[in-house]
C-alpha cells in the first residue's frame, strides 16, 4: 500500500473539528539506546480520522505527525490496570504486528475502543449505504439510465431535445488553504411525482474557481418532461478523481419554463444554510423551426429531395453576444440508421474556435442490429454447404469394405461442422435480447462468430462561425480473431494458410491431385448452377405461353440451348465411370428421376436427418452441451474439395478480385529478400490442398478444446448403424421411370469390375447424356410447333410441361451422377486426417470472416447514409467502390501476434464478397441479407429511395470493396515486440497495404481530380491528398519504435478519399477509445479550427466524459479504462487517459 506523505501529514495537521476522535495516549513502542534496544512508554497526541489513527510527536495537538496506524481487520485485547496506574490495551493483526497503547482513565479507553472498532472501512462504508438506503426511501434518486430502463424507454437519435444546456461558473470560494475548488455541476430533474432522477453531469475542471463547462446536458421529452419539471443544479468540489470523491458546495433550483424562456441567467450558489459560495450562469437554448436548403449531409435521406424542408435549429446563446438570423442546426440521422441501429448513448459538447464562435458536438455510440443477425445468415450458408458435402458422400452407398471406414471418417468430419454450426447458431439466436457482445464473452466458443464490442461511433459537428457542418463515422470492434483456438499462438490464420501453400508448391504429385478434385468440384457447381438456369428459363416459357407472347420464346429456347450445351460439355462419361470403378460401384446407384433430391437418403438415417433441409438443424445441436465440445478447433489447416467455389464468378470479375499477398510474413530476414517474385493469390490459397500424410501438419485433440477425434470416437457406431439402414434403401428399382427412354444394362454389384462391365457402365454413362439432349430436342420441336402456328391450347401447354419436366430430370440425373463421382474422388485421393485439419482451418477462417463481414457492412451501411450521394454515384460509377480503411493497435507479441494473423487473413477475404444496393421498400428488408456460396458471397445493402433512382444503370449497384489494413502496437507488449525484433511482419503488412492503397488513390485521383477535392478544403486546415499520400509513404519505410504517424495518415488519407473507417485492437475497448478520441479531435482542430488551448481539453473531456467510457461499462461493468499505471507510461503520449480514468485491471 502507497501514501503521499504530504497528503497524510496535510490530514493530519488539520482543525479538530474533522476528525472522530483525539486525545493523550500512551504508546509502547521501541527506543534505540546508545548500546541496545529496549521498550519504552511515550505520551502523545492520537487522532482518528475515518480508518486512520495518526500520532504526533507530543502531547500537545501542535506537534508535528509521526506516524499513522491503518485500522481493519484488526483485533483488541484488553487489559486490567498497570502498576503505572495506566488502563492498557493492544491492537493486534494476524501477521503480528502489535501496537501496545494506554489511557489514564478507565472512561477514556471506553471511548477509545468504541472509536476504533468503528473505524475499519467496512463498517464505515456499511454506515454509509445504511445512511444512503434511508436517504433514498426519504428523497427516491435514481441516474437516468436506469430511470429510462424502468420505464422502458428508447432513446432515439432522431428526436429533437426540449433544451440543451450550457453551463459555466464564476467566484466559486477557495478552502480554508486558498486552493481553487476541483468543480463538477451535476443536474437533478425532480418530477411532478416527487421522483429526483440525477439527469447528467459537466466532466470536471481541474483547481478552477471560474470554470467554463464545455460538456452539455439535453433535455428530452420522451424521458417525461415537461415545463413544470424543477430542475437542481448543484456544483461539488472533487477531491479525488480516482475514487470520485465529492463534496456537494451549493446548489440552485428553478423550473425547466424559467430555463428555455430565459435563454441566459446568472444565479447564485447557496448552501444550506443559505450562504453564496458563487454563481452559475446558464445557457438555453429552445428549439425552433427555420425554413432552409437542404443540408448536404443529409441528402440520402428519404425526405430530402432538392425541395426547402423544415431543418430544426437552435437560438443562438453563449457568452459571445448573439448574431440576429443566425440558426444553430440539430443533425438528423434518418429512418434507415435508426432501424439499423439501437441502444444509442449521446454527448454534447460545445468548444470554442479559433476565430471566436462555437463549434457544436455530438458524440454518439450506438449498436449495430448486425451482430448476431450477419453471423447467423452466414451460418445458414455454411450449415447448407457442410449437408451438400454430406449429401455427396452419402450418395456412393455401400461400397468396398476397404473404403467403409474411409467413408465413415470423411462423413464424422462433416458432422462435427455441422454440430458446432448449428450449435454457434442457435446460441446466437438465443441472444435476441442483446445487440453486442461484450469483451468479456469473448472466450465464448458458442458466440466466436459475433463480432467483439461492435459500435458505430459517430460525430456531428457543426461550426456557426464557418457554416460548415458534417457526420465523420468510425466502426470500433474487437480484432476479427479466433480467441477460442487456443492450441496455435505462432502466427494466427497467414501463417496456416501459407503452409498450406508451401506443402503444395513443393510437391508435385500432390497438386496434380489437388487441381483434379478442385476441377471436379467445379464442374459439380457449375452444373448445379446451370440446371437452376435452365429451370427458370422453363418456368419463364410457361409465362410467356400463358400470356401468349410467342415472340420472346424463341429468344427463351436459345437460352436454354446454351446453357444445356455448357452442361454437356460439363459431362465427361470416361471420367465419372474411372472414378467409380476406382472404389467399386454402389448396388443399383441410379437413381429414379422422380427423385428430387439425395435428401431422402438422410431421412433413412435417425442422427443425420437432424441436418435435413426439411428439419431444424438446431434441434440436433442441443444435444451438445456446450460448444467447445463439438468446436473443431485443432489448428493446423488444410484444405479439401471443399473449399469456397469461386467458378460462378465471372472471369473478369475473377481477375479483378485477385488477391496478392507476399509469401509469409514470419519468413525470417534471409527468406524475404525473394518476397518480390512471390505475389500468391490468396483465393488460390483457399482452393489449395495440402499433402495427404499429415505428418508434418499437427493436429491438437485435446478433449479440453473440444477436438474433432473426440466426437468421431463418441458418434462412430451411430453412423455405422446409419449406414446400414442406407444400403437397403439403395437396393429398390430406380430406373422405371426411365426404361422407355434408356438402353441400359443392368449395373453389377459391389466388388472388382472386368472390362466387359465397365463397358457397359460407360455405354449407361453415355445414355445418360443422350438423354438430355433427346429431351432437349423434343421441347424445342413442341415449342416450335406453338411459335409457327401462334397459338396454344391447354393439352399443348401439358405437353410442354410434361416435356419441361424431362428436361429437368435428365439435367438433375447429369447433376447426381458428377456429385457421385466427385464423393467418389474424395473418397479415392482425401484422407481423413487431412480432412479433419481442413475442418480445424476452415472454422477459423469462417469465424474471423464472420467476425469481419459483419464489421464491415455495419460501417458501409453508415457510409452510404453519411456521404453526399453525387459522390457514392460517382465512385460506384466508375467501378471503383469505397476504400475500407482498418486500422488495428496490436502487438505483435505472445496471443496477440495470432490475432493479427487473423485478422490479416479476414481483411483479405473481404474483398472477395459482392456488395449490391437494394432499394428500401415493402417487400425488401431494411436490415443487409446476405446470399450465395461460401466462395461467391454477395450482401444485399438497402439504400433510400432518393440514392438508388440517382443509378442510371443497375450494374453500378453492385460493387466490391479495396481494404487496407495498417497495424501500429502501442501498448508495453509492443514495446517488448519490438525490442524482440517481432515487428517484421507488420512492417512488410504495412507495405503491402501502402502499396494497394497507392492503387486506389491513381483510381481515385482520375475520378475525383485535385481540383474537386479543393473546393471541399476551402475552410480546412487538412493537407492534400497527394501531400497525405507522399507522408504515409515516407512514415510507413521508417523504422523507428511505435510509429503512430503509420496509424493517423492512412485514417486522414481514407477520409479524404471519401472511405469508411474502423479502428480495432484486442477488444476495441481501451486502446481502441484512446485511438478514436484522438482522431475525433484532430478532425477538429483540421477542419473545423479547434482552438489550439482547446485541442488538450477537448482531448481530456471526451475520454473522460464521452461514449467512450460508457463503452468501458457496458463491455466489463467498470467506467475505467483497464490500464494500469506502467501501461499508461508505456503509451505514446497522445494515447494516455486522463487521471481517474483508468485503473481496471479487468479486460
Amino acid at each position: 500500500m502507497r501514501y503521499n506523505k504530504q497528503e497524510l501529514v496535510a490530514l493530519a495537521s488539520q482543525t479538530s473539528q474533522n476528525f472522530d476522535r483525539e486525545g493523550v495516549l500512551v504508546l509502547k513502542e521501541r527506543q534505540d539506546g546508545f548500546f541496545r534496544r529496549s521498550e519504552g512508554c511515550s505520551v502523545r497526541w492520537f487522532r482518528l480520522r475515518g480508518n486512520l489513527l495518526f500520532y504526533l510527536k507530543g502531547p500537545e495537538p501542535w506537534y508535528e505527525p509521526m506516524g499513522v496506524i491503518v485500522l481493519g481487520h484488526h483485533q483488541i485485547k484488553v487489559q486490567s490496570q498497570d502498576e503505572n496506574g495506566h488502563w492498557p490495551f493492544q491492537i493486534v493483526w494476524e501477521n503480528g504486528v502489535c501496537y501496545k497503547m494506554a489511557t489514564f482513565h478507565e472512561s477514556e479507553r471506553t471511548l477509545w475502543l468504541k472509536a476504533i472498532e468503528l473505524a475499519p472501512y467496512d463498517n464505515i462504508r456499511a454506515q454509509a449505504d445504511a445512511l444512503r438506503e434511508r436517504l433514498n426511501k426519504i428523497r427516491p434518486n435514481i441516474d437516468i439510465t436506469t430511470y429510462r430502463l424502468q420505464k422502458g424507454i428508447v432513446t432515439d437519435m432522431n428526436e429533437v431535445p426540449l433544451c440543451e444546456l450550457a453551463l459555466s461558473c464564476d467566484n466559486l470560494l477557495c478552502d480554508a488553504h486558498g486552493r481553487p475548488p476541483s468543480p463538477l455541476i451535476v443536474i437533478y430533474v425532480k418530477y411532478d411525482k416527487g421522483l429526483c432522477v440525477r439527469y447528467g453531469a459537466t466532466e470536471i475542471v481541474e483547481t478552477c474557481s471560474n470554470p467554463c463547462f464545455s460538456k452539455t446536458i439535453l433535455f428530452r421529452a420522451s424521458d417525461g418532461l415537461t415545463g413544470s419539471a424543477l430542475v437542481r443544479i448543484v456544483v461539488y468540489d472533487v477531491k479525488e478523481r480516482v475514487s470520485e470523491t465529492a463534496v456537494p458546495m451549493g446548489y440552485t433550483s428553478m423550473l425547466l419554463s424559467t430555463i428555455q424562456e430565459a435563454q441566459r441567467m446568472r444565479v447564485a450558489i447557496i448552501t444550506r444554510d443559505q450562504k453564496t459560495v458563487g454563481f452559475v450562469t446558464i445557457n438555453g437554448w429552445s428549439l425552433e423551426p427555420s425554413y432552409i436548403g437542404t443540408s448536404p449531409s443529409h441528402t440520402n435521406d428519404r425526405n430530402s429531395i432538392d425541395i426547402p424542408q423544415k431543418v430544426l435549429c437552435h437560438r443562438r446563446s453563449q457568452s459571445l453576444p448573439p448574431r440576429l438570423g443566425l440558426k444553430l442546426k440539430f443533425p438528423s440521422y434518418g429512418s434507415l440508421l435508426k432501424q439499423n441501429f439501437v441502444n444509442s448513448h449521446q454527448v454534447t459538447y460545445r468548444f470554442h474556435s479559433g476565430l471566436g464562435g462555437d463549434i457544436t458536438v455530438h458524440e454518439i455510440m450506438a449498436e449495430p442490429k448486425l451482430c448476431y443477425l450477419m453471423p447467423i445468415q452466414l451460418l445458414d450458408i455454411y450449415i447448407q454447404r457442410e449437408k451438400e458435402l454430406l449429401e455427396e458422400l452419402l450418395s456412393v452407398g455401400e461400397i468396398c469394405g476397404q473404403w467403409q471406414s474411409r467413408q465413415l471418417e470423411l462423413v464424422s468430419t462433416h458432422v462435427s461442422l455441422l454440430k458446432h454450426y448449428c450449435h454457434s447458431r442457435r446460441s446466437m439466436l438465443n441472444m435476441d435480447k442483446h445487440l453486442f457482445k461484450a469483451s468479456s464473452r469473448k472466450e465464448d466458443a458458442s458466440l466466436e462468430f459475433a463480432p467483439i464490442n461492435l459500435h458505430l461511433q459517430r460525430m456531428w459537428v457543426h461550426n456557426d462561425t464557418l457554416n460548415k457542418t458534417g457526420f465523420h463515422d468510425i466502426v470500433t470492434a474487437g480484432a476479427f480473431a479466433a480467441h477460442t483456438h487456443k492450441s496455435e499462438r505462432t502466427g494466427g490464420l497467414i501463417r496456416l494458410v501459407q503452409q498450406v501453400k508451401d506443402i503444395n508448391s513443393t510437391k508435385a504429385e500432390l497438386n496434380s491431385i489437388t487441381s483434379k478434385i478442385q476441377a471436379e468440384y467445379d464442374n459439380v457447381v457449375a452444373v448445379r448452377r446451370l440446371r437452376d438456369e435452365v429451370s427458370q428459363d422453363m418456368e419463364r416459357i410457361i409465362m410467356l405461353l400463358h400470356a401468349k407472347q410467342y415472340t420472346e420464346i424463341n429468344t427463351a429456347i436459345e437460352g436454354i440451348k446454351s446453357k444445356v450445351k455448357s452442361i454437356l460439355a460439363q459431362w465427361e462419361p470416361a471420367v465419372i465411370e474411372e472414378a467409380l470403378s476406382f472404389i467399386g460401384w454402389p448396388k443399383n446407384t441410379c437413381e429414379d428421376a422422380d427423385q428430387q433430391t439425395l435428401s431422402t437418403i438422410m431421412r433413412l438415417t435417425e442422427q443425420l436427418a437432424m441436418f435435413d433441409t426439411g428439419s431444424d438443424c438446431d434441434t440436433f445441436a442441443s444435444s451438445s452441451s456446450s460448444s467447445k465440445e463439438t468446436s473443431p478447433t485443432g489448428e493446423p489447416p488444410t484444405l479439401s474439395s471443399s473449399v469456397p467455389n469461386i467458378s460462378n464468378y465471372p472471369a473478369k470479375k475473377l481477375l479483378e478480385t485477385e488477391l496478392q499477398f507476399h509469401n509469409d510474413y514470419f519468413k525470417n530476414e534471409s527468406e524475404n529478400i525473394e518476397r518480390g517474385g512471390l505475389n500468391y493469390s490468396f483465393r488460390s490459397v483457399r482452393l489449395a490442398k495440402p499433402k495427404l500424410d499429415g505428418h508434418s501438419l499437427s493436429f491438437d485433440c485435446t478433449k479440453r478444446h473440444g477436438s474433432l477425434r473426440h466426437d468421431f470416437k463418441s458418434s462412430a457406431s451411430l453412423e455405422q448403424v446409419s449406414y446400414r439402414c442406407l444400403v437397403d434403401g439403395l437396393r429398390s428399382d430406380k430406373r422405371k421411370a426411365l426404361e422407355s427412354r434408356r438402353e441400359s444394362t443392368t449395373l453389377p454389384t459391389v466388388g472388382q469390375v472386368d472390362q466387359a462391365t465397365r463397358e457397359n457402365n460407360l455405354t449407361y454413362l453415355r445414355n445418360v447424356g443422350i438423354v438430355v439432349e433427346d429431351s432437349l430436342t423434343s421441347l424445342n420441336e413442341q415449342l416450335n410447333k406453338i411459335v409457327e402456328n401462334n397459338e396454344s391450347s391447354e393439352e399443348d401447354l401439358e405437353t410442354i410441361k410434361g416435356l419441361m419436366d424431362g428436361v429437368r430430370s435428365s439435367a438433375d440425373d447429369v447433376a447426381k451422377w458428377m456429385r457421385v463421382s466427385h464423393a467418389a474422388l474424395r473418397l479415392r485421393c482425401e484422407s481423413p486426417q487431412w480432412a479433419r485439419e481442413h475442418a480445424a482451418l476452415q472454422t477459423r477462417r469462417d469465424t474471423c470472416f464472420s467476425q469481419a463481414l459483419s464489421t464491415v457492412t455495419a460501417g458501409l451501411l453508415c457510409w452510404l447514409c453519411s456521404i453526399p450521394g453525387d459522390v457514392i454515384v460517382k465512385l460506384l460509377s466508375s467501378g471503383l467502390g469505397p476504400l475500407c480503411g482498418f486500422e488495428g493497435l496490436l502487438s505483435l507479441y505472445s496471443t496477440e501476434k495470432a490475432m493479427w494473423g487473423d485478422m490479416v487473413v479476414a481483411v483479405e477475404d473481404l474483398q472477395t464478397v459482392v456488395f449490391t444496393l437494394t432499394k428500401v421498400g415493402h417487400s425488401n428488408s431494411s436490415v443487409p441479407q446476405v446470399s450465395g456460396t461460401r466462395g461467391a458471397l454477395t450482401v444485399y445493402i438497402p439504400i433510400s429511395d432518393s440514392l438508388y433512382t440517382r443509378f442510371t444503370s443497375k450494374e453500378h449497384l453492385s460493387f466490391t470493396i479495396t481494404a487496407v489494413f495498417f497495424n501500429i502496437g502501442v501498448n508495453e507488449k509492443a514495446t517488448l515486440a519490438e525490442a524482440l525484433g517481432e515487428t517484421t511482419p507488420q512492417y512488410h503488412s504495412n507495405s503491402d497495404n501502402l502499396d494497394r492503397l497507392n492503387k486506389y488513390y491513381h483510381k481515385y485521383s482520375k475520378i475525383f481530380p485535385t481540383d474537386h477535392m479543393a473546393a471541399s478544403r476551402a475552410s480546412s486546415r487538412t493537407k492534400p491528398l497527394e501531400e497525405v499520400m507522399e507522408n504515409l509513404r515516407i512514415s510507413v519505410h521508417k523504422k523507428i519504435p511505435k510509429n503512430v504517424e503509420v496509424l493517423h495518415l492512412a485514417s486522414l488519407a481514407t477520409r479524404l478519399m471519401n472511405g469508411v473507417r474502423f479502428t480495432s485492437c484486442k477488444s476495441a475497448k481501451d486502446r481502441t477509445g484512446m485511438s478514436v478520441t484522438l482522431e475525433q479531435c484532430s478532425i477538429l482542430a483540421t477542419e473545423y479550427h479547434l482552438a489550439e488551448h482547446e485541442m488538450k481539453k477537448a482531448l481530456s473531456i471526451m475520454r473522460s466524459e464521452g461514449c467512450r467510457r460508457e463503452n468501458t461499462l457496458k463491455n466489463i461493468g467498470v467506467r475505467k479504462y483497464a490500464f494500469t499505471k506502467k501501461q499508461v507510461m508505456a503509451l505514446p503520449l497522445e494515447y494516455r487517459p486522463p487521471p481517474g480514468t483508468y485503473g481496471s485491471s479487468q479486460t
